[in-house]
């Protein structure tokens, strides 16, 4: 037998005489000139160079092989290094050569293994055992499902006028006002006074009441006021708008009591927003079989210099927020970012929370996994993210929680990776051999997230906050949200279920 050992590969030449029991072993060196040399001696001619890069499979120890299967042998499980010596010593005819990582793969394991394995690839395990069993079903992604079937008539009776009933019923065109989030969702009239009395506050005005500051923010959200002076001077100069939302006293506010009102009610925002989810959920507008993750960034009302005595930027609670396009590095600008969880049936948040712009994908991702999942009993089946917090501590995150991670990983990832159709790639490690046909479709849904960042930018103008600090931040995220859900829960209520996540439904003045 003659095994010649080349630049990176490495295949036998077996002759008669190997099965005969006369063999004769010569080993030729190629790398070297001697080895060369000793080449042309023994075949009579010279060795061309091999040009073609060799095709190179790499596997894992944990994954299965043909000889598990074959007689009794390999009944039980077995370590693999029983198996090979099993061969060495039975059959002197039969000869196995192991990579040697320690040695001859130092470069290998300097660059990281990486097995790229189409998703649609059948392995061999799959027609042994139980698992047969799981891949002959049918298997489908929950989609979502049609919201619970409640008459429009028992929220809009006695409520809403006769004519806009009869206009939501047949006009298609007709999207509503937006008093009528007021008025189909008395629970934030309830909550909120509620909680005045509990903290026994008296505000100056009764504008200033925390039920009338949450009606106005959410109304310069759904307006598209970028900031609040604006918004103040055509409040105090509207006669519509102070009737849409029955505040029609003639007081006038002030920027001043404004901001200090709406500070106030920031400590209450989240509690009032579990419970906007919780109707969701009881309605099916929220089903929590898959979850999708995403962040959007946003400026604050800050320059992006540090001040020269303190090294600090204004806003010392922001960040540069850098974005890498094509081969370089962006600086975007300086601000926050809205780190948002949201449901796959309707693109409703779930989770949300505004942190530093400066800090890493994989870092945000992680934080807000494990406080979303303490805010909330719920548990998804899938978490689909984008490449951006792809790597092995992001993906156990999710697993901890019992959850499996849809996460996409980076082009050049090390590994097991399973790339899709549209050249997507994934961790196979992370995702049950059973979802390997579905990556493609589950990883289609998150555009859904992308719709939903896309109507606070577009829709409601929210690319800028013109105010510092993180608490300020969390305010003009959460207000966003909240507007985003009342707006879900107004839409069911009046039997439209196309205007669940329009950003221009419910805006209009009835004048």
């Amino acid at each position: 037998m003659i095994r010649i050992v080349g630049k990176g590969y490495k295949y036998l030449l077996k002759q008669l005489n190997d099965f005969l029991e006369i063999s004769k072993i010569i080993v030729i060196s190629l790398k070297s000139i001697e080895g060369r040399k000793k080449y042309e001696t023994v075949f009579g001619k010279k060795l061309k160079d091999k040009k073609d890069n060799p095709t190179i499979r790499i596997i894992t120890s944990n994954q299965s092989f043909l000889t598990d299967f074959i007689s009794d042998l390999f009944g039980k499980q077995k370590l693999f290094t029983i198996v090979s010596d099993y061969f060495l010593t039975k059959y002197s005819n039969f000869k196995i050569l192991f990579l040697n990582n320690a040695k001859e793969n130092k470069k290998e394991i300097k660059n990281g293994k990486r097995c790229i394995i189409s998703n649609f690839q059948t392995l061999l395990s799959d027609f042994f055992d139980d698992k047969i069993d799981f891949l002959k079903k049918k298997i489908r992604i929950p989609y979502k499902i049609r919201p619970a079937v409640v008459e429009s008539k028992d929220y809009m009776k006695n409520v809403l006028p006769r004519n806009q009933i009869r206009a939501f019923q047949n006009l298609k065109k007709f999207n509503g006002y937006l008093g009528n989030i007021f008025t189909l969702n008395p629970s934030l009239d309830a909550y909120f006074n509620n909680v005045q009395v509990s903290i026994d506050y008296t505000p100056q005005l009764e504008t200033s009441a925390f039920n009338n500051v949450l009606k106005l923010e959410i109304a310069r959200c759904k307006l598209g006021y970028s900031n609040f002076e604006s918004f103040i001077r055509d409040y105090n100069q509207n006669q519509a708008l102070r009737k849409e939302l029955k505040i029609e006293n003639g007081e006038r506010i002030t920027l001043s009591s404004y901001r200090r009102n709406l500070k106030k009610i920031y400590p209450y925002l989240d509690k009032f927003a579990e419970t906007l989810i919780q109707e969701c959920r009881d309605l099916k507008l929220i089903g929590d079989k898959i979850w999708i993750w995403d962040r959007r960034f946003f400026k604050c009302n800050c320059s992006g210099l540090k001040k020269k005595k303190t090294g600090e930027l204004s806003d010392p609670d922001a960040g540069p927020y850098v974005k890498k396009k094509g081969k370089h590095s962006v600086l975007v600008g300086t601000g926050y970012t809205d780190t948002c969880i949201v449901d796959s049936w309707h693109g409703l948040p779930v989770y949300w929370d505004a942190v530093n712009a400066s800090k890493n994908d994989n870092t945000i991702f992680q934080e807000t996994i494990n406080q979303c999942i303490k805010s909330t009993t719920e548990k998804p089946l899938f978490l689909i993210a984008d490449a951006g917090p792809d790597s092995h501590p992001s993906n156990e995150v999710v697993i901890e929680k019992g959850i499996f991670p849809i996460i996409a990983a980076r082009a050049n990832s090390v590994g097991i990776i399973l790339k899709t159709e549209k050249g997507n790639h994934f961790r196979a490690q992370y995702i049950p051999r059973i979802y390997y046909r579905l990556l493609g479709k589950l990883y289609n849904l998150r555009t859904i997230v992308e719709r939903k960042n896309s109507n606070e930018v577009v829709g409601y103008h929210r690319s800028k906050t013109s105010t510092r600090g993180s608490e300020w931040a969390k305010i003009y995220v959460s207000i966003g949200n909240i507007a985003a859900l009342l707006t879900a829960l107004t839409a069911f209520k009046v039997g439209r279920h196309d205007l669940i996540r329009a950003p221009g439904a419910f805006r209009r003045l009835n004048k």
